[in-house]
């Protein structure tokens, strides 16, 4: 290989870095892509004495790519950059707060499964998950029931459940508690209403669709730690950042509308399929650290709508990009589940905790 390179820092505005090819004496043409788009380029001939130092020519191999326009942060996870004549893409170096360890673990271990995360997480964020999926249907630690909602799951980082609460989800007086509340995380301690509602949620979360995949997933009954209330139109957001967890990669969302009319989910595509944490322990999709996240814009990413009715559920993966789009007079649930072997770190520091319902099935609610 002759090209070598790599981005050294990435903006909203733009990308600098090095880019040099041994078998060419002018200088390179860089362009920096996202989706395929090009959004910028530039001529890769600025001095770094440092590269020079290195053997690298005389040194004047870097770059500085100005974008045709700011980009969102959440899209720096989404930006390339190429030579201009070949389809070999520079890596990043920390300095861009994004690990490329994945790319050297590919490249000595190709035929290993692999997680998406350094920090590991469920096996049905692994990029064998298919393969092993098969194998836990053939000894039956994953139902035939559960196989094909696992296996859309796995390829999209959501499911839409069809008709798992039927014929009928919470009660009537459960839904007239749900409409007098304020969105926002339900408490026990909040209100009778809170109370009852979260009283009646084990039933409803944990039917049998639900509870198969949680379980099929977790390899663990399924404990959900966190549930709220959604209305209009949320922020863009993803199950592991939504609480603090021992092990973020290991959760998911249940998301399911209560009333009339039909929930909007929009998940950005394909965002569960990308490395989700750096090596401190902070979400790429993060901007600057501020714990909201920005929507990737359709120049970054497209995004799949999916239509939930009064009695569907969604699933959705540690790292998928979602939002919800909630009509008047509905109010969506949001419930974040893990494993039971995880404890949420404000359990271990003594807050919450305790309020605890254990479904039959061996599933808990606790708050």
């Amino acid at each position: 290989m002759t090209i070598r390179g790599s981005i050294d820092a990435l903006t909203p505005l733009d990308a600098t870095g090095w880019c040099h090819d041994d078998r060419r004496s002018e200088p390179q043409l860089v362009q920096a892509m996202i989706n395929g788009a090009v959004i910028g380029e530039a001529i890769a001939d600025l001095s770094r004495p440092d590269l020079a130092a290195a053997g690298l020519g005389d040194g004047r191999c870097g770059f500085r790519i100005e974008f045709g326009a700011a980009i969102d942060p959440a899209q720096l996870a989404f930006v390339v950059v190429k030579p201009d004549h070949g389809d070999v893409e520079l890596p990043r170096t920390n300095l861009t707060g994004f690990v490329d360890a994945f790319r050297a673990m590919r490249a000595r271990h190709p035929g290993v499964g692999w997680t998406r995360s350094l920090f590991g997480g469920l096996w049905t964020d692994r990029v064998d998950a298919r393969r092993r999926l098969a194998g836990r249907v053939a000894i039956g630690a994953v139902s035939p029931q559960a196989a094909g909602p696992l296996g859309r799951y796995i390829e999209a980082g959501h499911v839409v459940l069809r008709d798992a609460l039927a014929p009928v989800g919470l009660d009537a007086r459960t839904e007239e508690a749900v409409a007098r509340l304020p969105a926002g995380a339900l408490s026990p301690r909040g209100s009778l209403d809170a109370a009852d509602v979260l009283t009646a949620l084990p039933g409803v979360l944990f039917r049998d669709a639900a509870l198969g995949l949680l379980r099929g997933a977790f390899d663990d009954n399924p404990l959900v730690c966190r549930a709220e209330l959604a209305r209009g139109t949320t922020d863009f957001a993803q199950p592991s950042t939504a609480e603090p967890l021992p092990s973020p990669t290991e959760c998911a969302a249940i998301v399911m509308g209560i009333g009339e009319g039909r929930l909007m989910l929009d998940v950005v595509r394909d965002s569960h399929a990308l490395p989700e944490f750096t090596t401190d322990g902070v979400s790429r999709w993060l901007a600057g650290g501020v714990a909201t996240l920005a929507l990737a814009t359709a120049t970054a990413a497209s995004l799949d709508t999916e239509l939930l009715g009064m009695t569907d559920m969604a699933v959705i993966a540690p790292g998928t990009l979602y939002r919800l789009r909630v009509p008047a007079g509905m109010t969506a649930v949001v419930a974040l589940a893990t494993p039971n072997r995880q404890t949420p770190l404000r359990f271990l520091t003594g807050e919450f905790g305790d309020f605890t319902l254990r479904h039959p099935s061996g599933a808990v609610l606790s708050l």
